[in-house]
C-alpha cells in the first residue's frame, strides 16, 4: 500500500494510461450553484498563456479545470480543494474507482425511474453509505435530482434540499465520468478537503495559475446564499481572501478571481481595477426565471492581456 500526496491509501498509483493527444473532452460531473460553465467563453480570454502549477481551491463543479484539461491540452499538476467533504470524496472516487461508481449509479438511475420521489427521499433521508464509493454515488445521484443542483445543509450539516422537477435526469453519465477520471489522473490532480488558504500559501509559487471562485458577496439582502458548507462565507472572509490575493500577487503568481459586482468587492480589489472586467451572467439558482437574468459579475486578475491566450 502507498500513501499518496492527497492522503489516500491505495495499492497502485493509477497512472494515466493515454498520451495527451488522446485525452477526451470532459465537463463537470455535478451541477453546482455558481458554476462557471456559462462564463467559460469570457474566462477563456483571460487564461494565462503560460503557467506552472494550477490551483482551484473553491472547486465546486470544477468547470475551469475541466476546460483547461480538455481545450488547452496542457501538462500541469493541479491542486484542487473544497471544504465540502462529500464533494471531495466524490472527486477522489471518480479519479480512482470510476467503474465501481458507474455500476452503483446505474442502479440508482434505474430505481429512480421507477418512482422518482420515493427513491430520492429514501436516498436523502434513509440510506447511510457504508464506504466512500457509496458516499460518492449518493452525493452524485442527489445532486442530479435535487432542486436546481443546489447544495444546502442545515445547522447539523445534513443535506436538506427537496427533489427537483426533472423528466429524465442523467444520474449516470458514464462516458463523461470515465473522461473525468482520465483527466484527473493525467493531471496528477491532488484533491483535498481543506481550507483554501492552507493549500495556496503552502504550495503556490511564481508563475503558477490560481483561479479563485469563492462564494459570492450578496448583491442584496435576499440573495445572501453563501453557505456552500455550514461554515458560511461572510464579509470578513471576503477581506481575508483579498489579502491572500495580494500575497499571491507578491509571489508573482497569476491570479484570476470571480465575484459579484458590488461596491464592496470593487473596493477590495481597487488596486487591480485596470484588470477588472464586468460580465453578464444568469443566476440559475433563483426560483423565479424572470429574476435569473440581468446580473453582473467581475473577473479580477493581477496580470495583463499580453500574458493571456
Amino acid at each position: 500500500m502507498q500513501k499518496s500526496e492527497d492522503g489516500e491509501l491505495r495499492s497502485s498509483p493509477h497512472p494515466a494510461d493515454q498520451p495527451l493527444e488522446y485525452l477526451h473532452n470532459c465537463y463537470p460531473f455535478v451541477k453546482w450553484a455558481g458554476g462557471k460553465t456559462q462564463l467559460l467563453v469570457e474566462l477563456d480570454k483571460v487564461i494565462p498563456s503560460e503557467f506552472g502549477q494550477y490551483f482551484e481551491p473553491f472547486l465546486g463543479g470544477g468547470a475551469m479545470f475541466f476546460h483547461l484539461i480538455s481545450n488547452r491540452k496542457r501538462i500541469f499538476t493541479a491542486y484542487l480543494a473544497d471544504l465540502n467533504r462529500d464533494l471531495i470524496t466524490s472527486y477522489k472516487i471518480v479519479k480512482h474507482n470510476v467503474q465501481e461508481l458507474i455500476q452503483l449509479l446505474k442502479k440508482y438511475e434505474a430505481e429512480y425511474k421507477k418512482d422518482p420521489s420515493e427513491r430520492y427521499y429514501t436516498l436523502r433521508d434513509t440510506i447511510r453509505p457504508k464506504n466512500d464509493i457509496e458516499k460518492a454515488a449518493r452525493f452524485i445521484a442527489l445532486n442530479k435530482t435535487c432542486y436546481n443542483g443546489l447544495y444546502r445543509v442545515n445547522r447539523a450539516g445534513i443535506f436538506n434540499v427537496p427533489i427537483g422537477r426533472y423528466k429524465n435526469p442523467p444520474i449516470c453519465d458514464s462516458n463523461n465520468l470515465k473522461n473525468v477520471s482520465q483527466a484527473l489522473r493525467y493531471s496528477k490532480a491532488i484533491i483535498q478537503a481543506r481550507d483554501y488558504r492552507q493549500m495556496m500559501l503552502e504550495r503556490a509559487e511564481k508563475g503558477d495559475f490560481v483561479f479563485l471562485d469563492p462564494p459570492y458577496n450578496p448583491t442584496s439582502s435576499t440573495s445572501n446564499f453563501t453557505n456552500y458548507t455550514h461554515y458560511g462565507f461572510g464579509d470578513d472572509d471576503q477581506e481575508q481572501l483579498a489579502s491572500i490575493f495580494r500575497k499571491l500577487d507578491n509571489r508573482k503568481c497569476r491570479v484570476l478571481l470571480t465575484n459579484s459586482d458590488t461596491p464592496f468587492i470593487r473596493e477590495l480589489y481597487s488596486d487591480f481595477a485596470t484588470n477588472t472586467k464586468e460580465v453578464s451572467v444568469l443566476r440559475a439558482i433563483n426560483c423565479k426565471a424572470s429574476k435569473r437574468t440581468g446580473h453582473k459579475e467581475l473577473l479580477v486578475r493581477n496580470y495583463d492581456n499580453d500574458t493571456c491566450f
